[in-house]
């Protein structure tokens, strides 16, 4: 019988988001996203540190891995491949150069990094996309859809479960991707940097779609499956090199035919520090509206070829919430499921797992591998800075009474604790906390904490139990991938958390996987009688806090309260606080 190897490394590199995992024995033991650790939004290099933290939690050196996994199989699709390229020659000449200089970088920090002797596993961009989300739902028989800008040539894959892992059903290849359509319709409303889409997402809610028929020319459906994207509005054929990387970050080159879209939509587009007007609204609502008819008819096609009712979600596309939340009202699917890394930082998970060839456990010991990042660092942080005071508490109870009397009275919280999420979402481990109960508080958090745009919402950390109550339609959200709508009896008594259109974007608290954020929302709920508190994530215009240095360095430059560092709890001196406790 083959063994199966027992320390698997996944990395991903160069796509964005660059990122490491790790499983032994078939258990995922740690996943982390570079970013976190050096600071440099959607980093695109390799995962040296994320690595590092992977083998230091897991007692590992170098020296124990038997293979290094990615997702990356350039023999992918060959044959369309070479009907493209004999047609548009000049993908060919920049595709060879891009990946012959990857390779030889790849080969270059895998002898720095010690792991040459390790096996090389490849597998193909959308495989180990399904693959992060397989394991998600304990059913053998899921449908699978995977779905993003492109991967290995395919920018769409549609499959179902084996015993095995996945098995790929059907593909869409370059050009036609319904990422390059939504990333090109944010760049024309004003939003030029990678991964600015959730803006166009949130903007959406404010207006109506009055451009959908302008928008239903630039993405059509097909048969027997996928879509075509309007090659004369998006003339990705003739700038090849879409995608770079520019110091460590990744870019986007212009993706749309600025004089086609003008010319359809009777105004230019936007330029970021313009003003937003009603036209854009509008747009962002159209844009959203079409991704959404589309990714249903992808859903519809799916269904048609797996007999299925529960369907796992991968692929940057997926982390369109507004999107996901309807689901189970458009489509024969009733239990869903997103990968919470579902953009390219989790096929690190996806490709460790098909070099493992097998069933595995994605669950840690928080049961979920949303939270497998490092825990704050505390061997070389005495705390000790002088613009902080802390506050004492005996219990933990205590701490938590505090801390829910002090939100319930309106005090924002910076909480620092427990393992990191891996992924986009902030899930309570490095979240800023408020009352979702005032619509100032939006307002006030956009302007004086997250110094970001005034139309963005905030998401809500609800209790699982008590969900149903105050959302429609609702389905269990743990990594805080769906939009629900509020029910309109309650909008009122949360109104810093309903956008415009009475929805909101939530994550289901289990008290089991967090037992003590589920005990914080709980001490809020005997207090006011609302089981959900505003949650975003801890940070300011920068990669999500990791340490406790980036936890400080947040906190005392922005108006926030409380700092929560683990158990230990700190004011500003300058609050002047008299409390203890």
């Amino acid at each position: 019988m083959l063994r199966r190897p027992k320390n698997i490394l996944g990395i991903s590199y160069g796509h964005g988001d660059s990122s490491a995992a790790l499983f032994v024995d078939g258990k995922i033991i740690a996943a982390a996203e570079e970013e976190r650790f050096n600071r440099i939004k959607h980093y695109a290099g390799f995962p040296t540190e994320a690595t590092r933290y992977c083998l230091a939690e897991a007692g590992l050196s170098s020296a124990d891995i038997e293979v290094i996994a990615v997702a990356r199989n350039p023999w992918n699709q060959i044959p369309k491949k070479i009907s493209l390229m004999v047609s548009q020659p000049q993908l060919l000449f920049q595709g060879r150069g891009r990946q012959s200089s990857s390779e030889q970088s790849f080969s270059g920090w895998i002898s720095d990094m010690g792991l040459s002797h390790a096996r090389k596993h490849s597998c193909e961009h959308h495989e180990a996309h399904m693959l992060s989300s397989r394991y998600l739902s304990e059913s053998e028989n899921q449908a699978l859809l995977s779905f993003d800008g492109l991967g290995d040539f395919v920018s769409t894959a549609i499959g179902k479960t084996t015993k095995r892992g996945v098995k790929i059903l059907d593909r869409v290849t370059y050009p036609h991707s319904l990422g390059f359509f939504y990333s090109a319709m944010t760049q024309y409303l004003g939003f030029p940097y990678f991964g600015d889409e959730f803006k166009v997402m949130g903007l959406s809610s404010l207006g109506k779609p009055t451009f959908l028929t302008q928008m239903r020319n630039l993405v059509r459906e097909a048969e027997p499956f996928g879509f075509r994207i309007n090659l004369e509005a998006f003339p990705v054929l003739r700038n090849p090199k879409i995608f770079s990387v520019v110091n460590s970050q990744p870019y986007v080159s212009q993706l749309y035919n600025a004089p086609y879209l003008t010319a359809i939509l009777g105004f230019p587009p936007r330029k970021p520090k313009d003003h937003l007007s009603e036209d854009h609204w509008n747009l962002a609502k159209s844009v959203q509206v079409r991704f959404e008819e589309i990714a249903n008819h992808l859903l519809g096609q799916l269904s048609r070829q797996v007999d299925a009712e529960t369907l796992s979600l991968s692929g940057g596309c997926a982390h369109n919430s507004v999107w996901v939340g309807k689901i189970p009202q458009n489509s024969r699917f009733k239990d869903v499921f997103v990968s919470p890394a579902s953009h390219d930082a989790g096929i690190a998970v996806g490709a460790a797992i098909s070099a493992y060839g097998g069933p595995v456990s994605t669950a840690s010991e928080h049961s979920s591998w949303a939270l497998l990042g490092p825990r704050p660092n505390t061997k070389n942080s005495s705390h000790s800075n002088e613009a902080l005071e802390e506050i004492s508490f005996k219990k933990e109870n205590q701490l938590l009474d505090f801390l829910a009397k002090e939100l319930a009275n309106g005090k924002i919280i910076g909480v620092a604790r427990d393992r990191l999420e891996f992924g986009p979402r902030a899930l309570g481990n490095r979240s800023i906390l408020a009352d979702p109960r005032a619509a100032h508080m939006k307002d006030k958090l956009n302007a004086r904490v997250k110094h970001r745009e005034s139309f963005r919402p905030f998401a809500a950390s609800v209790l699982m139990e008590h969900q149903g109550q105050w959302f429609e339609n609702t389905f269990h959200a743990p990594t805080m991938e769906a939009v629900f709508q509020v029910r309109p009896t309650m909008r009122q008594k949360i109104a810093g958390v309903v956008h415009v259109d009475g929805s909101c974007r939530i994550q289901s608290v289990n008290q089991k996987v967090q037992p003590f954020y589920w005990n914080l929302i709980e001490a809020f709920r005997k207090i006011t009688g609302v089981p959900m508190l505003i949650n975003t994530s801890f940070n300011d215009s920068e990669p999500i806090v990791l340490t406790y240095e980036d936890a400080i360095r947040c906190f005392l430059t922005t108006e926030m309260d409380y700092l929560l560092l683990e158990d230990r709890l700190f004011s500003k001196k300058s609050q002047s606080l008299s409390l203890t406790a």
